[in-house]
Formats: structure tokens, sequence, C-alpha cells
């Protein structure tokens, strides 16, 4: 079976804003860094998820530069600086969806009651569909490559492309995205599925994923 980075590479998924999709525990992480430790690039990895913390995000530092940022400005501003700054670069942001968590913290702390999730979800989708677009821009002038790694997100069909849905700033801003794949589990095999692509002709391909040990 072909390494992991070969596989991406075959997909498409280098020069621009790809959106990395799946469902919780189905290996978004680990297929990140393990692209990230083959690619001999400058390459910044931006933690979000609590469960990441204490374990990935160590090994990401061995080979990456690595933090752990609980706001979406924040990454975005350190995406950004970093894609300016280092000609060619891959930035990986894991992931938009745990933003969401963290907003609804901060709401509960101070409000003393867990908010509505559209009150959370909602103005932090759209700023993601911001932050997407302007990234889009830098990563084309810079030749670099914006992984945005998210939650599988119910939609009101509940599917999108034929797909369990992505999230929500994903579909907003297929204008300036360059791909989204999904990352799932059919019986024993973890598959990777082009689910949208500026070259269409990629569109529906699907990838046998490795077993990958980081």
């Amino acid at each position: 079976m072909k390494k992991v980075l070969t596989l991406v590479e075959d997909l498409g998924l280098f020069g621009g804003v790809v959106v990395v999709y799946g469902a919780a525990g189905v290996g978004k992480t680990t297929l990140t860094l393990a692209v990230m430790k083959e690619l001999v690039v400058p390459k910044l990895y931006i933690a979000s998820e609590p469960n990441v913390f204490y374990d990935k995000l160590e090994k990401a530092k061995q080979f990456a530069e690595a933090d752990y940022v609980k706001e979406l400005p924040e990454a975005f501003r350190r995406a950004l600086a970093f894609v300016q700054k280092h000609e060619g670069a891959f930035v990986a942001i894991d992931s938009v969806s745990a933003f969401a968590q963290h907003e609804a913290a901060k709401k509960m702390a101070l409000e003393g009651e867990m908010p509505q999730p559209l009150a959370v979800v909602g103005p932090l989708s759209f700023a993601a569909n911001a932050m997407s677009q302007a990234l889009a821009e830098q990563a084309v002038k810079h030749k670099a490559t914006i992984w945005l790694i998210a939650q599988e997100r119910p939609a009101i069909s509940g599917t999108w492309r034929g797909e369990p849905a992505a999230p929500s700033f994903a579909m907003r801003a297929l204008h300036s995205v360059l791909a989204v794949a999904r990352l799932f589990i059919a019986g024993n095999k973890r598959l990777l599925k082009m689910v949208m692509h500026r070259d269409k002709k990629k569109e529906g391909e699907v990838r046998e994923v490795p077993v990958i040990e980081l």
C-alpha cells in the first residue's frame, strides 16, 4: 500500500485550503500528523481539541512547530503569519470544530447555563468561512497548503453530496477551498473520499488509508 504522503498527493490535497472531516475518533489527527511527518517543508500544527493537547501535540513537536490554541482568531493569525513567512509551508488547524466547544464553555462560565448550539456554532461558522477565504488567498500567493480539520455535522437534509454532512463552514466556503475530503471507516478499512475538488475528475475518488504509526 502507498505511503500516506503519496496517497494524499494522488488525491490532490496540496496547494490551497483543504477541509478534512469525519466522525470523532476516525483518525483525522493521526492522518494529519502522518502527512506532516513525511513532508520536508516548514510545518505548523495548531491543536484546539482538548484531547489532543496531552498526547499527539507532543508528537507533532518532534517534526513541526506546534501549539495549543483555544481561540479561532488567534489560530487564524498564527496560520496567516506562518504562511506569509514560509514559502511553500504546510499548516494544519485541528480542529475548527473544537473552537465551538471552547466558546460554549466560556459562555456557560459567564451566563451560568449551557448556550443554545446555534448561538455558538452560527457565528463561528461564519467566522471560519471568512478565515477560509483569507487563508485561501494567501495559500495561493505563497504556494502553501492549509488543512482545516473538522467533525462531521448533521445537515438539514442529513447528507451533503451523498455523504454525511460536512461542517457548515466548509459548505459555505466552496468557492475558496481547494478540496473537501471525508475520512471514514467501512468494514475493517479506513477510507479517504474526495467529496469536492476543484479538479472535477478527482471528485468521488476513494483511497484506503494504511495503518499509521507515529
